[in-house]
Formats: structure tokens, sequence, C-alpha cells
């Protein structure tokens, strides 16, 4: 494609973007108009009951409330919508307007409707470009003036070889757009807002999300305990290479031994809990049975504050410790024999040959499996879910566990998603640290 060709392709996409930045913003705002006035409408509606209730007349409170808010109310008398109202009970939009149900006295059957319409200029109109919208715009004309010049000025060759490999690159990318970036840009701008599903105004509150975290000692208490269950990183991977150090072979035996292993971290999270919460059971339990073989007497696993995180992370380490044993074989045999072969004519011993020699060529997968490990303890939540719900006291309430119910449970959107961002953060500074210390120490040879 010629230089002149992409230039005016650029054109093309960026004022398809803006058209749909537009849209989007217009479609938003007729949303709000519609749901203030539905508000409007049901307000009506409960002026209109009163006054029906004291016997007063229409014509003043209906013209008292068209003065103070700018809307005519009007009576109507229409079966079939009337019907309709009666249904659902909800105010719908009308042309230039709302209806929403008149209810009788004692607030339980919808006997009329009322309708509210704004008067031509009544109602403040939305601007024709908000802020957020603007930027946008002013970032697509950047990256569109950029994206000219570039095309003018790059070798044809060059140009062809990069608009090839982003033909190749726009479906995947335009996949993490939709599914990661633009969920992660909602999340930022939530948490900075008071949300939730049950109030109209969300209005922007600045830090005020994060303060309240920092004042609530269960949330640092979900952090404490998420800190706590990732401690089975390091439990999981000494087992997991000593399993590997074991079935590093290649005959039968060993084979159907890896599968056996591996099959806890490809079975439904789900079906797991259910099953250890049956084990875990301190009546007829299968655990406390066989520590009770041995005279120890039984324990109440999941209903103890001192052994329900300990009892998610037995799950947890069974659960895991096929998968980085499987990580650990494949690093095993990425190590070429040549350097046991010399190590053994130079007489080290098998911990020798382990210590100078296995280990030091397995420090990127040792890396890759703790960075992997505590991203993935940090992120827990259906095993929580599922056999402790947080309880007993909070010993198991995690930070995505509480996230969950901020969000779901008590619908604080913004709350949430303040946790989801900490968490982030949190995660950052432990991977950043991690390769700070063990990434200069690997030798990739």
């Amino acid at each position: 494609m010629s230089a002149r060709g992409v230039q005016w392709g650029v054109v093309a996409v960026a004022a398809a973007l803006a058209a749909g930045v537009l849209g989007v913003q217009r479609w938003r705002d007729g949303r709000g108009l519609e749901r203030a006035r539905a508000a409007v409408a049901v307000e009506a509606a409960d002026s209109v009951r009163a006054a029906l209730a004291a016997g007063a007349d229409l014509r003043g409170p209906l013209a008292r409330f068209e003065r103070q808010r700018g809307y005519t109310v009007t009576v109507l008398e229409q079966p079939a919508l009337l019907d309709s109202l009666r249904l659902d009970e909800a105010p719908r939009p009308r042309p230039g307007g709302a209806v929403a149900p008149l209810k009788d006295a004692d607030d339980w059957d919808v006997v009329g409707i009322v309708l509210v319409t704004a008067p031509p200029g009544g109602e403040e109109r939305p601007p024709l470009l908000r802020p957020a919208s603007a930027v946008l715009l002013a970032l697509l004309a950047l990256l569109a003036a950029w994206l000219w010049r570039w095309a003018g000025r790059t070798p044809e060759r060059r140009r062809r070889e990069t608009l090839t490999a982003w033909g190749f690159l726009g479906v995947p990318f335009l996949h993490l757009a939709v599914f990661s970036f633009a969920p992660l840009a909602f999340t930022v701008y939530l948490a900075f807002h008071e949300w939730g599903l049950l109030e109209k105004a969300r209005p922007f509150v600045g830090l005020a999300n994060f303060r309240e975290l920092a004042k609530d000692p269960l949330f640092w208490t979900t952090l404490r305990n998420t800190a706590l269950y990732t401690t089975y990183v390091p439990i999981t991977m000494a087992a997991a290479l000593g399993l590997a150090l074991l079935l590093n072979r290649r005959r039968g035996g060993e084979r159907l031994l890896r599968t056996v292993v591996f099959l806890p971290f490809v079975t439904s999270a789900v079906a797991i809990a259910i099953v250890w919460q049956w084990m875990f059971n301190p009546d007829f339990g299968l655990l406390n049975y066989l520590i009770g073989l041995v005279g120890i007497p039984a324990l109440d696993w999941l209903g103890s504050p001192h052994l329900a995180l300990i009892a998610i992370i037995l799950v947890t380490v069974w659960t895991q410790v096929g998968y980085q044993m499987v990580v650990f074989l494949a690093g095993l045999q990425g190590i070429p024999q040549s350097y046991y072969d010399a190590a053994l004519v130079d007489g080290a011993t098998p911990w020798q040959r382990f210590r100078h020699v296995t280990l030091p060529l397995l420090k990127p997968v040792v890396l890759f499996v703790l960075v992997t490990g505590i991203i993935s303890g940090f992120q827990v939540f259906t095993l929580v879910y599922m056999m402790t719900e947080g309880g007993p006291l909070h010993s198991t309430d995690v930070i995505v566990y509480r996230i969950y119910q901020t969000a779901w449970e008590f619908l604080r959107f913004g709350s949430a998603s303040a946790m989801a961002l900490v968490l982030f953060g949190v995660l950052l500074v432990v991977t950043a640290v991690q390769f700070r210390l063990l990434g200069k120490r690997i030798d990739y040879a």
C-alpha cells in the first residue's frame, strides 16, 4: 500500500473511532436524561398520591411542583398503559418525559398514571463534549498525526512489514482492549467514585475510598490472611522439586505417577472443595479418622480460627504440587547430561551435583514458579468461598473474597475497585522485589 493510502486509511479509522466516542457519550447522556426524568416522575406520583390522600385539590400541589422542578405534570387515563404499569410498577420513558405509576393510599395497587414532560428549554442540556471524551479525542488526534507522519517517512518495505505484523496482532490486541484494558480502566474510574447499584448519584470522591480502606481493620486482616496463605508457595515448591527429582525418569511407572500427581491441578476447584469438606468433617471426616488411629483427638479443621487457614493451605498444596512438579521436570530435562558426567568425573557426590549443577541451572524455573505462585496465592477465591466463606471469625477472609463480598453483597463497587487497585499494587511491588532479588542471580546458560 502506498504512503498516501496508509495516511488516508489512518484518517478514516481515526474518524470512525471519534464518531464512536461521541456516539457513546450521546448514548450515556441520553440514559442519564431518562433516569433523571424517571426520578422526577416517581416524585411527582408521590406528590399526587399525598394530595389525593389529604383530599386536596390537585391543581395547587401540581402547580407548585411544576414551578419548583420545571416539569409539566399530567394525570392520565390509559387502560392499556395502566395494565402495563401494574405488572412491574416501574417508571418508563415517554416522548419528551416519563410516566410513573400512581398508587393508592395504602401503597398497594396502581390506580393511575402520572406523566411528566419537560417544556422546551426547561431541561439542562448535556454538553457537546465532556472532559473524558475530549481527552480521548485529543489522544486519538495525536496518534493519528503521528501515524500520518510515520507513513510518509517510512520506507515502503518496512511500512509493508509493519502493517502485516499489525494485521496479525490487530485481533488479539482488540480482544485485550475490550476484555482487559477497558475493564481495568473502568476499575480505576470506579475506585475514585462512590458507585452503587441502588443509588442514582455516583459522585467523584477522590481518595475517600482508599482512606476508608486504610481505616478499616478488617481490610488489614484480609491482607494479613492473604500473606499467610501464600506461605504455601515455598512448601509446595520444595515438595514439587523433590517429586520431580524422584520421577525424572522415562519409564512407564514414573509416567503413571506423574499423571496421578498432576490430576488434582486439572480437577474442578469446586469439586475439590466439596470432597475436602467431607474429609475435614469433625464427626466423620477421613482425616480425623486417620489421626485417630495414632491417638490424636478429632480436630475441627474448618470450624477453628486457628486451623481453618491451615486446612485451606493443605488443600492448595495438594492441588498445586502436580503443576509445579511438571514445570520442574521440564527444567530438569533441559539440563544437559554432559554437566552431570563432568561432575561424576570430578568425583562429586549426589548432593554436590544437586547443589552445584541442578540448582543453579534451575534458578530461572524457580523464579518463574515462585512469581506465578505468589500471584496465584494472592488471588485465591474459590476454595475460601466454597469451604469457609471467610470464617470462622474472619480467619480465612482473604482480599479477593473481600472484594467479591463488598461488590456483590454490599453493592459498593467503588470500595471494591479501590481494593482491587491495592491488590494490583501489592502484586506489582512483590513481583518487582522478587525479580530484583533473584533475577540478577540467574544464569541463563
